[in-house]
């Protein structure tokens, strides 16, 4: 086994090793020219050691990695939705081309990622956005998408939240990851299909990462399992569970190759979408002497409490106390009341998302 030795164990080897070979030197206490003569590739030998011990300690991840194919995600864009809204119906229809580009506050660029048409008759749509920078420097909070060129200026743009951009894997998460890929080489059991659909994404023309699988959850019942995913930009496209569902049951290459799935034979695996939950939250609050409820206090209480519902697992509890301790973080809240009366429970098939939010101001 490969040991550590540190300066002392190599000056005391060296010095035992003289005793032993030789009579004509006897003086080896401290300051002596012999033992002085030791310590100076002691010190050059502690070094090397320890060297050795962070190279190895370094490489030998990066071989066991290497030697399974078990390359770091790639970074991935954030892709979300923003809305236009004029204050009257249109009186014909316009066509939104994919391209289109939507800008920030700070100047950050976003781009349509298909064509869209807004209906004659109506007074806003929706369009599905993708940063022009990759990683996490492309989410953004909600009401942050601002302008465009392509539209008048009677219009108003705005967004929801957009926190899906993910940074590339670091080695940390990697290790992680790996862990529940040794899980998966059995095959068949839950462990492995859990990771195969974990592992589906969508990529663009260009090969960057669209959308990728943010949640799981699993209903299983004897021979057979329900698993329901949530993709990164909302609900999961069918693009994204038809590829789930490919690598769970396995398929062919173009060269006829067959690649094997997860499951076991006779067992039915089906992949579905997730669906949202949309819970309505109303709050009274009472506040410190020196502030008002104004709209961006607002704003920083629902962005906490929106955190609070990002974190909410299917299958788990959203309490309504941990809505409450999230509000009052916020500088300026003496007090609050959540007027929701139950604690709600989120089901493997579900993501809960917050709806309408309205905050009071109350005199305690």
């Amino acid at each position: 086994m490969f040991q550590i030795k540190d300066f002392r164990s190599c000056v005391a080897s060296m010095i035992n090793w003289m005793k032993a070979t030789q009579e004509k030197i006897t003086d080896f206490n401290v300051g002596s020219v012999a033992r002085t003569l030791v310590e100076a590739p002691a010190v050059e030998i502690e070094e090397l050691y320890q060297q050795f011990f962070i190279g190895l300690r370094e490489a030998i991840p990066v071989a066991l990695f290497r030697a399974f194919n078990f390359e770091r995600l790639p970074a991935a864009l954030a892709v979300g939705t923003v809305t236009v809204t004029q204050g009257t119906a249109r009186s014909s229809d316009l066509l939104i081309p994919e391209g289109t580009v939507f800008l920030t506050i700070d100047g950050r660029e976003y781009k349509s990622v298909q064509d869209v048409t807004w209906l004659t008759g109506t007074t806003f749509v929706q369009i599905q956005v993708e940063a022009s920078l990759l990683g996490m420097l492309g989410n953004t909070s909600a009401g942050t998408i601002v302008q465009s060129s392509f539209f008048d200026s009677n219009v108003v743009i705005s967004n929801l939240p957009i926190n899906n951009g993910r940074d590339d894997e670091t080695e940390e998460e990697r290790k992680i990851r790996f862990s529940d890929f040794i899980l998966s080489l059995s095959r068949g059991t839950l462990a492995a299909i859990k990771f195969a659909v974990a592992s589906a994404v969508v990529k663009s023309e260009l090969g960057e990462t669209i959308e990728y699988v943010a949640r799981i959850g699993i209903e299983e019942e004897i021979g057979h399992v329900d698993i329901h995913i949530y993709g990164s930009g909302g609900i999961a496209s069918d693009a994204l569970v038809t590829q789930a569902q490919m690598l769970v049951d396995g398929y062919e290459l173009e060269d006829g190759t067959k690649i094997p799935g997860y499951r076991s034979a006779g067992i039915r695996v089906t992949v579905m979408k997730m669906t949202e939950q949309t819970i309505n939250v109303t709050m009274n609050v009472s506040l410190f002497p020196g502030y008002s409820l104004t709209t961006a206090l607002i704003n920083e209480i629902k962005a906490r409490i929106e955190t609070e519902f990002d974190s909410i697992e299917s299958g788990s509890v959203l309490y309504m106390k941990s809505l409450t301790d999230a509000a009052l973080s916020v500088a300026g809240i003496k007090d609050i009341f959540v007027s929701n009366e139950s604690n709600i429970i989120c089901g493997n098939d579900e993501v809960l998302r917050l709806g309408d939010f309205t905050v009071i101001e109350v005199n305690v």
